[in-house]
């Protein structure tokens, strides 16, 4: 094969067997797509970094090294291709000899992979542990470190890196969405043969690497891609969402307590309250973290105490009482055409109906609301009791006066409470009431 291509298919991640996790490599040949690995000549060290993108002179390429944000420019002459990994049964057979170059691995503290290699020297070996020297450049010249064998690999050398770059300008309209579904791209790369694909730093193109072949190749890809991407986006941000959803409330379970109860199905719109008016204003209590109401009727409260859940169940659970009345006192409940028990109705939100058969009137709703609705319900019927009395006495009265001879005169009370005396007026009428007595 030509020297060029050896060295494109070496940048290329291969497929085989992963190697073993001492060694400090990322799982999966997608995830290594586009990482490359950059010299640093005065420490004789390879540090991991991400390609993104090369200058026009083709002199200079933009990376991020991994566990970084920043992205810098290095000269492409620093670049190697990753070495190729070594698989378990060459791994066990792999003793390095004294005076042997090799490189050791290193990583920040947790991390699962090797950020960096660098180049030493075996200078024994002693219970299965290496005696490595360093070169230095400081006052010592030189620095030993004792290794593990899984931390070390053959001195793999400096090696050129090949290779074209295609910009696809990005249509403005989807530069939002093709950020959302970033994540995608490798799997593009990896379709067209591509080294790496990304989206450039000011969000205008997207930006191949590879060679000539694979460019032309991923064309047709990025385009198809393009169509696709408003659809992958929307499904991106739901599993986003649920994600941050998810990610909440395990917090919320691991420092707090959860009360779960059920509703009936046909209540949760009573529960819920206009535009969830009810469910806001018991999140905005005080330990409340949040509340979730399911279709089925089963609500969680997540909460920082037991004290503080059950206090927002008491405030969420719908009750239903049911308030005995006379036979003559339902219709002044119901009024006009149903005109007073729908402002009953609207003023405390409960479903209020009337029982003809056991002679109640039913509250269904809230436990608060229940409560204002009995309290009005009572204050309309000991009001009209009270007036009732009142128009009995006023009639007894003028009866009393008609028969002693006194004039009346114009009769107010007519004005005042919709009742005129029997036999004065001809019929009672007790059924004028629209609003709230």
């Amino acid at each position: 094969q030509p020297q060029e291509l050896r060295v494109l298919m070496q940048v290329m991640p291969q497929p085989g067997p992963p190697q073993p996790p001492s060694m400090g490599t990322m799982p999966g040949p997608d995830e290594m797509r586009g990482v490359v690995e950059v010299q640093e000549p005065n420490d004789r060290a390879y540090f991991r970094a991400r390609l993104l993108d090369i200058d026009s002179s083709g002199k200079k390429c933009q990376v991020r090294y991994l566990g970084e944000d920043e992205c810098v420019w290095v000269a492409l002459s620093r670049l190697r291709p990753l070495p190729p990994p070594m698989t378990p049964i060459e791994m066990e057979r792999y003793v390095p000899r004294e005076g042997e170059m090799v490189e050791v691995s290193f990583c920040e503290e947790g991390q699962d992979f090797a950020e960096s290699w660098w180049e030493g020297t075996i200078q024994k070996e002693k219970g299965g542990f290496f005696f490595v020297q360093f070169p230095d450049q400081g006052e010592t010249g030189q620095t030993q470190e004792v290794v593990e064998k899984d931390r070390l690999r053959p001195a793999y050398g400096q090696h050129p890196i090949l290779f074209d770059k295609r910009n696809f300008p990005i249509p403005p309209p989807l530069a939002a969405d093709l950020k959302a579904t970033e994540s995608s791209l490798p799997k593009v790369a990896k379709l067209a043969n591509l080294i790496a694909l990304n989206i450039s730093t000011d969000g205008r193109n997207l930006v191949a690497i590879g060679a000539s072949q694979a460019l032309e190749m991923a064309g047709a890809l990025v385009d198809m891609h393009f169509h696709k991407v408003p659809h992958l986006a929307k499904i991106a941000k739901q599993a986003q969402a649920l994600q941050g959803k998810m990610h909440g409330v395990q917090q919320t379970l691991s420092s707090g307590v959860v009360e779960q109860f059920r509703v009936d199905h046909t209540q949760i719109g009573i529960m819920v309250g206009a535009k969830g008016s009810n469910i806001k204003k018991v999140q905005a209590m005080a330990g409340v973290s949040r509340v979730d109401v399911r279709q089925d009727g089963m609500v969680n409260v997540y909460a920082d105490t037991r004290e503080s859940a059950v206090a927002a169940r008491e405030k969420l659970e719908v009750v239903q009482d049911r308030i005995p009345v006379e036979a003559n006192e339902i219709g002044l409940i119901i009024g006009k055409q149903g005109q007073q028990i729908r402002e009953l109705e609207q003023i405390s939100n409960c479903r209020i109906n009337v029982d003809n058969a056991h002679k109640e009137i039913v509250v269904m709703g809230l436990r608060s609301s229940v409560e204002k609705a009995r309290a009005l319900l009572t204050y309309t019927i000991e009001t009209y009791k009270e007036q009732r009395d009142q128009e009995q006495q006023i009639h007894s009265l003028s009866q009393e006066l008609f028969q002693l001879g006194v004039p009346l005169g114009a009769q107010p009370y007519e004005q005042s409470y919709g009742y005129a005396p029997m036999g004065f007026q001809g019929n009672v009428n007790r059924g004028r009431r629209g609003g709230l007595l």
